[in-house]
């Protein structure tokens, strides 16, 4: 199987597993509702009349929904996993989301009244704020410019056709709505500038369900891409370090639930690590929590001087021959189209766009 389609096969698993717990818990939440409605058409016999208070509040028990609690129990690990990982999602959506709408479609016009582009409501301000243009027609849909621009714009159809505020995959017209780089940025913000400035055609607009869709295939895909060069670790481990730490770690969190003899190998541990760093303890001394934190607060992880982050040895590879940087980044939108399916693109976008501006 080819790559790229592991890749989206591993994102449509993750999203077939919050799928699972979603319905998993509204099958928990109907069963609690039907358990509810079987004990209100049950009649209560005239001699069980002398306990209504114990029987309401035992009534009120079993017909409130499952806590949170009683849903860990019910549920394999990994789903509640999953779930927990869901809600902190849906928690973060408004502050993730995008504030104000991302297409304004001001049409500009040349001094002759020819349509350029389509260009957003803050860039139209700048030009009429300099002199260089004036609204047309007494609105703000239009500015029209002084002068005559050096060069024309490459986005072609793409560049002057009007775009929807909707998720480019579903349609979705929702408030969480949120940028999506189809290059992924680590790589588009290492490129030259030509191949990023007025470069507005892989920049699209997804709800935030197909965001995540498609960020995590594109995740994985990057992880394949950079896993060709072999790149360095960015830390190593010392070991020692890490042995003391967890030692400490299980002292303040654990302290009362494991043996003593373990106990006791523990503080020998953080002892002797304390006594060789120059500390102060004794045999005897008891080892406050003030203490232990800062075993705990010691970096065990040594970082690589060599280092080189994955993006950039890509980018490095292609950087210098434009024939590599084209193909770089029309496998990436193919990626995209075979990943999310868009259905509502705006008219003239394409995979075989070109993929710089040279009039920088």
């Amino acid at each position: 199987m080819p790559s790229n389609q592991r890749s989206v096969a591993l994102a449509f698993g993750i999203l077939a597993t919050v799928t699972i717990v979603i319905h998993t818990i509204k099958k928990l939440q109907g069963t609690a509702r039907e358990r509810t409605s079987s004990d209100d058409t049950n009649p209560v016999h005239p001699d069980k009349k002398t306990n209504t208070q114990d029987e309401g509040s035992s009534h009120h028990r079993r017909s409130s929904s499952p806590s949170q609690s009683e849903w860990s129990e019910l549920l394999p690990s990994h789903i509640v996993r999953e779930h927990t990982k869901e809600k902190r999602r849906q928690e973060k959506m408004p502050l993730l989301a995008m504030k104000s709408k991302m297409y304004d479609n001001i049409t500009m016009l040349d001094p002759q009244g020819q349509t350029l582009s389509k260009i957003s409501k803050k860039k139209a301000r700048w030009y009429v704020n300099k002199g260089l243009a004036t609204w047309k027609d007494d609105g703000d849909a239009f500015i029209q410019l002084k002068f005559e621009p050096k060069a024309r714009s490459e986005d072609g159809d793409y560049g002057r056709s009007t775009k929807q505020n909707i998720c480019v995959s579903c349609g979705d017209g929702c408030k969480s709505q949120m940028r999506f780089s189809i290059i992924p940025h680590a790589y588009r913000s290492l490129f030259p500038k030509r191949y990023k400035t007025h470069m507005s055609h892989d920049v699209v607009l997804l709800c935030a369900d197909c965001h995540l869709r498609v960020g995590q295939a594109s995740n994985l895909r990057m992880n394949e891409l950079e896993d060709k060069f072999v790149p360095q670790k960015r830390y190593s481990t010392d070991f020692e370090q890490y042995k003391v730490r967890s030692a400490a770690l299980a002292l303040i969190n654990w302290r009362h639930q494991i043996p003593e003899e373990k106990v006791a190998l523990h503080e020998t541990i953080v002892r002797t690590y304390l006594s060789k760093s120059g500390g102060q303890v004794t045999g005897k001394e008891e080892l406050s929590i003030d203490l232990l934190q800062s075993v705990i607060d010691v970096e065990y992880r040594i970082e690589n001087p060599k280092y080189v982050p994955g993006p950039e040895l890509v980018v490095k590879s292609i950087v210098d021959n434009d024939d590599e940087m084209t193909a770089f980044i029309r496998q990436w939108r193919i990626f995209f189209i075979d990943t999310i399916h868009p259905r509502h693109l705006p008219d003239g976008w394409s995979v075989n766009h070109p993929v710089a501006c040279d009039d920088t």
